[in-house]
């Protein structure tokens, strides 16, 4: 941006908030609109954070598992929630125990996903025993714990899912982020197929909406 640009710019922006008639208000609009989105920007991070640590300690217990040999019981905890949350919208409200191979679960649930739960926890290797003493709920109206989440991907591939979780939202705009790079350095025809798979990457992690909605609702806005 040109310096003459930027000086207007800043010029019009200050005299919208400096104006006395209607300054001290959309300041107030200014000020709450950052401190909601500071106030969004924290709760997602602290998600994402949660979410990549989940995923890696899925990956690791995993790999632990293919080596085969004795089970500890944490690793059999990392298991289990690996597990849980890919058959549960709210894998946070259900605590895992584990005692010598046998699991137990507390804290709230779906009731509709509590069978499928319990069916895919009793599959996962080294787990003896499934002990559920879970609050299943019709509903999660009025029920804080249950508030939110996304619906179960039942193994399905985590960048095919309709609703990326935090977590895969920043590796998929951070990896987005990489070929918009890539693209802009090499050029060419690889630099063409980078720059459309990262713009499509970045687009899908920023509104995670699927590429083929974004599309559609584009495609039907009147001109």
């Amino acid at each position: 941006m040109s310096p003459l640009l930027l000086g207007i710019t800043l010029g019009a922006a200050g005299a919208m908030l400096l104006d006395p008639e209607q300054g001290r208000r959309r300041r107030a609009l200014l000020r709450d609109k950052v401190t909601r989105t500071m106030k969004e920007g924290r709760e997602f991070a602290d998600a994402a954070s949660k979410d990549i640590q989940n995923r890696a300690q899925g990956i690791r217990a995993h790999v632990e598992g293919m080596r085969g040999g004795p089970v500890s019981d944490e690793t059999l905890v990392q298991r289990v929630r690996a597990k849980l949350g890919r058959y549960c919208s709210h894998p946070g409200a259900v605590q895992v125990r584990c005692d010598q191979a046998r699991i137990s679960l507390s804290g709230d649930i779906l009731a509709s996903e509590v069978e499928p739960i319990l069916e895919a926890l009793r599959a996962v290797r080294g787990v003896q025993q499934v002990d559920n003493q879970m609050n299943a709920y019709p509903s999660a109206e009025g029920i804080s714990s249950l508030q939110g989440g996304t619906g179960p991907d039942r193994e399905r591939l985590a960048l095919l899912q309709g609703d990326w979780t935090p977590g895969i939202r920043v590796i998929g705009g951070g990896a987005g982020a990489l070929l918009l790079a890539y693209a802009l350095a090499r050029g060419g025809v690889t630099g063409i197929a980078a720059l459309a798979i990262g713009a499509a990457l970045v687009g899908r992690a920023s509104t995670n909406k699927p590429l083929g909605t974004l599309v559609q609702r584009k495609i039907t806005q009147p001109a």
